[in-house]
């Protein structure tokens, strides 16, 4: 894990980030969801919205007012940079389909990862839900809160006490019978099983102790970056299914938990 002093950014990032997720969310809230443009990126499960891309346009001109030269990747294109050890991932609607159908669970997702020094890490991140008006933030070694208040995970254990998220967006059949096999998995193993949509958000629920754990495949940097730095600020965990902990900007399963739970879960997981 990244050094906190060999990244002098943290707390002016932590600021910018929660900024920046704030406009987003504001842009939401302003639009008439009645009448946004809805595409598809697969044949009937990955959406995306002009919603989504009006969000990531108010966040991208928040972060290039304070650091110009940083190179920004969100779900909806890539903004170049001169300075590539700065890269901030950006979901202007973290829980598209959520939103699309007035579902009131969705989120903005804000993180800079640093990669100075052979590192790799998260080091700011905010998470905003505009229904909500709750702010989740964190800087790396300087903890999680939520709307100003410091957040610790659940000590929930066993796993049979706790509350797990699992979830898929795929119309892949191969990929949707390997999570089944995930669900009953869970299912017999966990207290509870739910599917919500919105992965930063449901992660920094899980640092807000509201939830136990979060399991899903396949997930890029916009979806993991903020609510990993969340989770593990609270106290937490997150890993790959072979419990290796997530340190990269590349696609990857994740297996989020209060900690408590973590390797219980992950026994759980074994196999499917």
């Amino acid at each position: 894990m990244i050094d906190i002093a060999s990244c002098p950014l943290v707390d002016d990032a932590v600021a910018v980030a929660a900024g920046a997720a704030r406009s987003g969310g504001s842009v939401l809230l302003g639009i008439d969801r009645t009448s946004i443009d809805v595409a598809f990126k697969d044949a009937q499960v990955d959406m995306t919205t002009s919603a989504d891309r009006a969000s990531q346009a108010a966040i991208v001109a928040d972060l290039r007012a304070t650091f110009p030269d940083h190179v920004i990747v969100g779900e909806e294109g890539a903004e170049p940079g001169a300075d590539d050890a700065h890269v901030w991932y950006v979901d202007g609607l973290d829980g598209t389909s959520n939103y699309a159908h007035g579902i009131p669970w969705y989120a903005v997702s804000v993180a800079l990862r640093c990669r100075e020094h052979g590192a790799d890490e998260v080091v700011a991140g905010a998470v905003f839900d505009p229904v909500h008006d709750q702010l989740f933030c964190a800087g790396r070694g300087l903890g999680a809160t939520g709307n100003g208040e410091p957040l610790a995970g659940s000590a929930v254990a066993p796993l049979r006490a706790a509350v797990v998220v699992t979830q898929i967006q795929s119309a892949d059949p191969a990929r949707i019978s390997r999570h089944a096999g995930t669900v009953e998995r869970l299912l017999t193993t966990a207290g509870s099983v739910r599917s919500l949509g919105a992965p930063a958000l449901v992660m920094a629920h899980i640092a807000a102790g509201h939830l136990g754990a979060y399991v899903e495949r396949e997930l890029a940097a916009w979806d993991v970056s903020a609510g990993q730095l969340l989770v593990e600020e609270a106290g937490g965990r997150v890993t790959d299914l072979t419990g290796a902990r997530v340190a990269t900007a590349a696609v990857t399963d994740v297996v989020a938990s209060n900690g408590a739970i973590h390797d219980e879960l992950l026994d759980a997981l074994r196999g499917t």
